[in-house]
């Protein structure tokens, strides 16, 4: 039996978080988010003119005092927010202490059951060479295991094709999108960040590298090999090979979270050493991704 993907008092403490939104959202169905459109809350959005059919209890007798016509009171609606993730599951991932691709699961299984608890609609999405759809839309805590077991079910393997995320990003409805990647495929990210923003998507791009690669272990002679390509190079570690790789790599990591705000998204760059409820309960939330 495969072990679970998030323990139970995890989970406890993340149904006290919830998804920021920048601005107002509009779902399909009933949720916990503010809308764009008019409902029944609590909260007051504005007055408009009664109409013959409309629901006489939402008349304001002050304001039919003062102006002598009769005035609705409208409220703001609560609506779902569509919440998708892109979870890189590609050659490279499949690496490190902690694995990349075993937190990046984690990660977005976490980032899922806030949604999930607050009835948003969740949508997932795996990619490597192209991208693999989690099935349909997730909603509420009881889809929370289906979705949990389908994360697991996918293989980590194959070369990053972040292109390849164009079509599916340009399909979606406004709302947020959370994508999981090391940020180390080529091309870079950016027809995909594009994307995002023509697809009026809020939310993070979520760099996770493993402590290996933020500062590598190891020195003398090697025989590095591409983790997607399986292209081979002879190395040899001194400080000024292993400076000039971690300038490329500060680099890198520079330029994806550039790219990122460019386009209106949060980032944050992540290992996988650090435990999953200081990822969701410090960073993401120092990010303003959640609350």
């Amino acid at each position: 039996m495969a072990a679970a993907l998030l323990e139970p008092a995890l989970l406890r403490r993340l149904e006290g978080l919830a998804l920021q939104v920048r601005r107002a959202v509009s779902g399909q169905m009933g949720g916990e988010r503010r809308s764009r459109k008019r409902g029944q809350s609590v909260e007051f959005a504005d007055f408009r003119n009664y109409t013959p059919g409309d629901d006489f209890r939402l008349i304001d007798w002050n304001a039919y005092a003062r102006l002598d016509r009769f005035m609705l009171r409208l409220f703001v609606a609560e609506e779902e927010l569509p919440l998708s993730l892109f979870v890189d599951l590609s050659g490279s991932m499949d690496w490190g202490t902690p694995n990349k691709a075993i937190t990046a699961r984690r990660l977005a299984g976490a980032i899922a059951y806030v949604a999930l608890a607050a009835l948003d609609r969740v949508r997932l999405t795996v990619f490597a060479d192209g991208p693999t759809s989690g099935g349909a839309p997730y909603r509420g805590r009881r889809a929370a295991a289906q979705l949990f077991a389908r994360l697991q079910s996918f293989p980590a393997g194959g070369v990053t094709n972040y292109e390849r995320l164009v079509w599916p990003i340009g399909r979606q409805r406004p709302g947020m999108t959370v994508v999981i990647t090391d940020g180390l495929g080529e091309p870079a990210m950016d027809a995909a960040l594009i994307a995002l923003q023509r697809a009026h998507q809020e939310g993070a791009v979520l760099q996770l590298l493993a402590p290996q690669e933020i500062t590598p272990d190891w020195s003398g002679d090697a025989r590095l090999k591409d983790a997607e390509t399986g292209l081979e190079r002879e190395f040899t570690a001194t400080p000024l090979t292993q400076g000039a790789y971690a300038n490329a790599l500060a680099n890198r990591t520079s330029e994806l979270e550039r790219a990122a705000h460019r386009r209106g998204l949060r980032f944050a760059r992540l290992s996988t050493d650090l435990a999953i409820d200081d990822m969701v309960q410090r960073t993401l939330r120092r990010i303003g991704l959640l609350g």
